[in-house]
């Protein structure tokens, strides 16, 4: 659960302190999250979050699993209230799985709003699938991170030393391959990080940044020769990088790639087969395989595994 919670909180840029409920002025609900627990938790979980939530608008929906005793739930929570929200899930059900988490558009598309509609896993997978996005005249690619990275943009063994040396060598590839700016690269880079790190914990890190210029999404994978010192949640150094960068303003192609990072990550059996690649195109084929369906989505571990692994992985955008 700490992973999970690590996770949800680097994507948002969620802090643990919170502010009693009657301090808050949150004017509409901005955040979706999906959680799977044993329906016997939903009421004490209801009642916790209506007692936190006092004052504040959000709503819980409930969708049964089919030949389960589990059951999903939607919750539209203001931003602020998601990391108590998190609090109480594991407190109540440490067996519950979290799904998505997507900040609300002020102007939901079709999109979302057959998002907001989804009851099941399998009707939120369709519908959390990125939107086509046509950057450039007749190009029409799904923005996932399975279609955006490329054996060229897999970076084995990478000399650097450190973080800043790492965002470096990221700015110069994206001058060269995308004709941006490294310093500009660099300054989103270390902006976004002054924010809090982008370290996720097990050894994964995931920098990122809207990138002024930047005509479609781009996607890399890095491996340090020598793991880097990150500030991690965990304290882990990182071995295993994704960077992204999307064009400025494409907030919701970031956020969708941030999610599509957060599902992957929090499986450690993916992170252990990423790792184990040899070559680029397995690192590619890797993410290929990953993305592909099987099935009710499993966003997070299996229950028993979450309940066997005390370690964390911590996601911010």
């Amino acid at each position: 659960m700490t992973k999970t919670r690590a996770i949800l909180r680097a994507i948002f840029g969620i802090h643990p302190h919170r502010e009693p409920a009657s301090q808050r002025h949150t004017p509409s609900r901005s955040v979706m999250m999906r959680v799977t627990l044993d329906a016997q938790h939903v009421t004490p979980l209801r009642r916790a979050l209506t007692r936190d939530c006092a004052g504040q608008p959000w709503t819980i929906r409930i969708a049964t699993l089919p030949h389960t005793e589990r059951v999903q739930l939607s919750l539209y929570l203001p931003k602020d209230a998601v990391n108590g929200a998190i609090q109480q899930v594991t407190r109540i059900a440490p067996a519950a799985q979290f799904g998505h988490l997507f900040e609300i558009p002020d102007t939901p598309t079709d999109g979302w709003r057959d998002l907001l509609r989804a009851t099941s896993w399998a009707q939120a997978a369709s519908a959390l699938r990125p939107t086509k996005t046509a950057v450039k005249a007749g190009e029409d690619e799904v923005e996932t991170l399975d279609h955006l990275l490329s054996a060229d943009n897999v970076l084995l063994d990478a000399d650097v030393a450190d973080r800043d040396a790492l965002f470096a060598q990221l700015g110069a590839f994206c001058e060269r391959r995308y004709g941006v700016p490294a310093g500009q690269v660099m300054e989103g880079l270390n902006t976004r990080e002054a924010l809090g790190s982008t370290g996720l914990g097990q050894g994964v890190a995931v920098p990122h940044s809207q990138i002024a210029g930047l005509y479609s999404a781009v996607v890399l994978y890095v491996r340090p020769r020598a793991p880097l010192d990150f500030d991690a949640p965990d304290a882990k150094p990182v071995s295993d990088v994704i960077a992204l960068f999307v064009p400025e303003g494409a907030n919701t192609m970031h956020l969708n790639l941030l999610a599509d990072v957060a599902q992957r990550f929090c499986d450690q059996h993916f992170r252990e087969r990423l790792h184990a690649c040899g070559s680029a195109d397995e690192v590619c084929r890797m993410f290929a395989n990953a993305a592909e369906p099987s099935g009710l989505p499993s966003p997070m571990p299996h229950a028993a595994a979450a309940r066997g692994r005390a370690s964390g992985t911590q996601l911010r955008a």
